[in-house]
């Protein structure tokens, strides 16, 4: 088995793993708790957050932990709309946005939400003139993720954010499938939000953050305790704090090593076989900057289920992990005015840390004699 789709969910680093142990046990202690054995979880929970702005350059106390990316963009667009409706009633987001946005988006507009689709163009970036034409004093936020899920783009966030915030708009970004893989710091994208998904990054499932600018509020989604100084109700998840912290230390030895390069080379060389053993094959979102785990493809002739169903050795995706079950195809491509024929051929590739030269050459070839079997899979 070859497993190439850690987009949808990396496995938890041993390092993590081992840091979570004595919090399922020993030190199983509520943090609230007034007696020193509770005090010493707190701190271990106050080191996580440390742990994590240190990955994102921002001060520890803007980071609210949540369980996990669709909580913490729920929390921050029902919020915001909430709070800015009566004066800003816009929210826009861009066309290729995750579900957790989008279709938060669907339902807010049932509460009288005027939410705006931003296009993008055929590399799969933001469409920057289009989103300053509809940028006006009427616009509370603008959403738009910092790395496509499907084919890996990065967004001109930074850009983004100047054009918002001249219109006094805030800017939220989700960075799911950017934190670990390329730097992702605050400051430099001046985002006013930013969503963190544990799991896309070496850490456990059912846990996340949401990065909240100094100076900014918002409505608490979960009303409770008082815990995350009265931002977040509910006792802490520590165990699964502790690894998200951990997984953020790793995060930082990874991106000051050279792995992010070996990983971009590998993709770069599945990339090359496949375009030069299957000339029609179709590469998505290579003229644009992406990260560097992420290969998003088609092969003339199939779609993305029946390639992967020729390849049983392959764990890939035909997208976003959030629409496995989904026979229509790519919305990021569709996005992009892809023909709808390629739509639904999309395959996404992505590597992990641990992916080999080996497994990647293996692929690459499994795939190559797919198309090339002429079998009735198409």
């Amino acid at each position: 088995m070859i497993y190439l789709d850690y987009n949808a969910t990396t496995p938890v680093a041993p390092e993590v793993v081992a840091a979570m142990a004595d919090y399922w046990t020993e030190k199983f202690y509520n943090p609230s708790s007034p007696y020193p054995e509770a005090d010493a979880v707190c701190t271990a929970l106050e080191t996580a957050r440390l742990d994590l702005s240190t990955l994102l350059e921002a001060e520890p106390d803007t980071l609210v932990f949540t369980s996990g990316g669709t909580e913490s963009n729920n929390w921050l667009l029902r919020s915001v709309t909430g709070a800015r409706r009566q004066n800003r009633p816009r929210v826009i987001a861009s066309a290729i946005e995750h579900p957790a946005v989008a279709q938060t988006l669907e339902a807010l507009k049932d509460d009288g939400a005027e939410v705006v689709i931003v296009p993008v163009d055929e590399r799969g970036l933001v469409r920057l003139d289009v989103l300053e034409e509809v940028l006006d004093e009427r616009t509370a936020l603008v959403s738009v993720m910092l790395a496509n899920n499907e084919i890996g783009t990065l967004q001109p966030v930074t850009e983004i954010a100047r054009l918002a915030h001249a219109a006094g708009a805030w800017v939220h970004t989700d960075a799911a499938q950017a934190i670990g893989k390329v730097p992702v710091h605050v400051r430099d994208l001046d985002v006013d939000f930013l969503t963190v998904v544990g799991h896309k990054f070496y850490g456990p499932k059912g846990i996340g953050a949401l990065y909240i600018r100094r100076g900014q509020s918002l409505r608490p989604l979960l009303a409770g305790g008082g815990q995350e100084r009265g931002r977040r109700g509910g006792t802490e998840n520590v165990p699964a704090i502790v690894g998200l912290g951990a997984a953020a230390r790793l995060a930082v030895a990874w991106l000051g090593s050279e792995g992010p390069a070996r990983q971009a080379r590998l993709r770069d060389q599945f990339e090359a076989v496949l375009r030069r053993q299957i000339p029609d094959c179709r590469v998505f979102g290579q003229d644009a900057p992406r990260v560097p785990n992420t290969s998003a493809f088609s092969l003339p002739g199939w779609t993305g289920r029946a390639l992967l169903a020729a390849c049983p050795t392959i764990r890939a995706a035909t997208g976003s992990a959030c629409h496995s079950e989904d026979e229509t195809g790519s919305p990021t491509l569709r996005a992009m005015g892809v023909q709808e024929a390629v739509v639904r051929g999309l395959v996404r590739v992505s590597l992990g840390r641990e992916t080999t030269p080996e497994a990647i050459g293996q692929a690459a070839a499994a795939l190559v004699q797919a198309a090339e079997s002429g079998k009735a899979f198409r």
